[in-house]
């Protein structure tokens, strides 16, 4: 009897055993499902692993906490095993119940509709609730690598010796995670004026009278954030910030040379150079000098990105009782509106319109009832496109601006995509840029030939404008410094990383363009033009780069975010 009764007791403990082995080896499953789903982002699917991992982790707990189990652990040779894999499966339990389920329960609040303002504030106790949730979550983290640490595996199989090492190795990486995110957490609440106000330049770039980021600051409004809640609490346009006071901070004589000193004296050329730390740097100093108080960062927007908003939210009212709406956002802001007011009342009537208009979009962007994914998409669209921007004097919070194409800097390097942009600055004086097109197209055979790669990139500038248009519309939309006669265009041609600059062609199919000169600029070569366009003319410059030998990603074309968008034309043999 005896015997059979210990026979007993070893077929039940080892159908425990079996039982915890395939419990376990489902969580591994589970765990491989969850570290894949954290990367896509895919909450739903996260859930459920999440879920199915907690329940075998528990499962495995509940097979290896059993009384019998646990007599068996003083049996030689055997028992030590068994007790190893008993506290590995606690501490499991203990990972999913007190680690994985409270953020993943936590992540499903985190819905477009719980980030989205209402009534102009956003709802920042999100962030205080996940902070305390990932900070609950690391220290049972801590605690479990402590107590998994802490348990014996001499004399266990491999297999045991080996889970064990592999646990602690995956919590620690899980440690280190839960760090960054919290101090992601931690700077978008200083950013979000939960430390404090914060107070933010939004600049309103103007497509009519282009720069290399898409054209000059005419308008500006400061935006307060308090504890989430957000004020456009002053405003000001280009004409209340002199021409003639000289520089309003230093800046590299090599900028300088390339767009001249105005890069630095005068705020609608302070996005002349296609990076947007230069201009937001500047346009601080101006309202920093003229405005006062201090810029905490710097945003910019322009009529092309706020249609793609009003296409979320639907047409917007006026004080005036007009509607701005996706379709007419652009040209009434970058056009229509000059003409209705007298020539000499059209910068005065133009800029109190804008005012209206940026608090009119700002308050009904903040308490939208549109859907509120397809504002996310909306605002991404912006974004992807280069027509949104911003930039913080903060390290920690430039440094998560940086991690998306907000920044609006161009690539380091040639190895994720080989960059050749082509960005464009008005010298007419004018917002004659409504009837500019452009097309760039650029040949390359960086694909077939890494070693000693060529560039060659061909811009196409043509005028809509018509001699009736030049001689009879204002001065100030036609162009202060020809009166209509012209309007021109500087063309600056970046070349990719580490290349040099060959032959540069201006006016093939005009007399009326001139190459101004080469230079170097942020690790790239530069090629200047100056084109100029009489109504109705069309005008193409040339400029040729050769590469050195390296790593080069697929040639991508970027050209200024122009009111009448640049087409392109690409031919790259051997290229995906």
């Amino acid at each position: 009897m005896l015997v059979i009764a210990l026979a007993c007791v070893v077929g039940y403990v080892a159908n425990q055993v079996l039982q915890a082995k395939s419990s376990l080896e489902a969580a591994q499953a589970s765990v491989t499902q969850i570290q894949s789903q954290l990367s896509s982002l895919d909450v739903s699917a996260l859930s459920a692993s999440a879920t199915d991992f907690a329940g075998h982790a528990h499962d495995a707990a509940t097979y290896t906490n059993d009384p019998l189990y646990k007599l068996a652990e003083i049996v030689p040779v055997v028992g030590p095993n068994l007790t190893a894999v008993r506290e590995l499966s606690g501490s499991l339990d203990s990972i999913g119940s007190q680690v994985l389920l409270p953020v993943v329960d936590f992540s499903k609040t985190l819905t477009p509709a719980s980030l989205k303002p209402v009534d102009g504030k956003l709802n920042v106790a999100l962030l205080t609730s996940g902070d305390a949730t990932l900070a609950s979550a690391d220290a049972a983290i801590v605690a479990n690598v402590a107590t998994i640490s802490a348990i014996p595996t001499d004399g266990t199989v491999s297999q045991i010796s080996s889970a064990k090492t592999q646990l602690v190795t995956a919590l620690g990486k899980a440690h280190t995670e839960i760090g960054t995110v919290r101090s992601t957490v931690a700077t978008v609440q200083s950013m979000l004026g939960m430390n404090g106000p914060r107070h933010y330049v939004l600049a309103f770039l103007n497509n009519a009278e282009t720069t290399g980021l898409g054209g000059g600051p005419a308008s500006l409004s400061m935006l307060t954030v308090d504890n989430g809640a957000f004020a456009l609490t002053d405003h000001a346009s280009s004409q209340d910030f002199p021409l003639t006071d000289g520089p309003v901070r230093d800046i590299d004589q090599n900028v300088k040379n390339i767009f001249g000193t105005g890069v630095v004296s005068t705020l609608n050329w302070s996005t002349a150079r296609p990076d947007f730390p230069t201009a937001a740097l500047t346009i601080q100093a101006f309202w920093q000098k003229y405005k006062g108080g201090t810029v905490d960062g710097v945003i910019s927007i322009d009529p092309i990105a706020l249609s793609y908003l009003l296409k979320a939210t639907g047409p917007m009212t006026l004080t005036s009782g007009e509607q701005i709406t996706a379709d007419n956002a652009v040209p009434l802001l970058l056009h229509d509106i000059y003409l209705r007011f007298p020539p000499l009342d059209i910068e005065t009537g133009s800029d109190a319109f804008f005012k209206d208009a940026a608090a009119t979009v700002f308050s009904g962007i903040t308490s939208t009832s549109a859907d509120p994914q397809t504002l996310i998409d909306a605002v991404n669209k912006g974004i992807d496109s280069g027509n949104i921007l911003a930039w913080s004097p903060i390290p920690a919070e430039q440094k998560l601006i940086a991690s998306s194409p907000l920044q609006g800097v161009l690539p380091t390097d040639n190895a994720k995509s080989t960059l050749v942009g082509t960005y464009f600055r008005d010298v007419t004086t004018s917002k004659a840029d409504y009837w500019i097109q452009s097309h760039v197209d650029l040949s390359t055979d960086v694909c077939t030939n890494p070693t000693n790669p060529t560039f060659t990139e061909t811009v196409t500038l043509h005028s809509t404008m018509t001699v009736a248009e030049s001689e009879t519309l204002p001065r100030f939309v036609v162009g202060g410094n020809f009166g209509g006669t012209q309007v021109s265009t500087e063309v600056y041609i970046y070349g990719p990383v580490g290349a040099s600059t060959g032959e540069q062609v201006a006016g093939t199919t005009s007399v009326s363009a001139a190459v101004r000169s080469s230079a170097s600029d942020l690790g790239r070569p530069v090629a200047r033009f100056l084109v100029n366009l009489k109504p109705g003319e069309t005008n193409t410059v040339t400029a040729s780069f050769s590469g050195v030998g390296g790593v080069y990603g697929p040639p991508v074309i970027q050209t200024t975010p122009m009111m009448n968008t640049t087409t392109t034309a690409l031919t790259a043999a051997g290229c995906k």
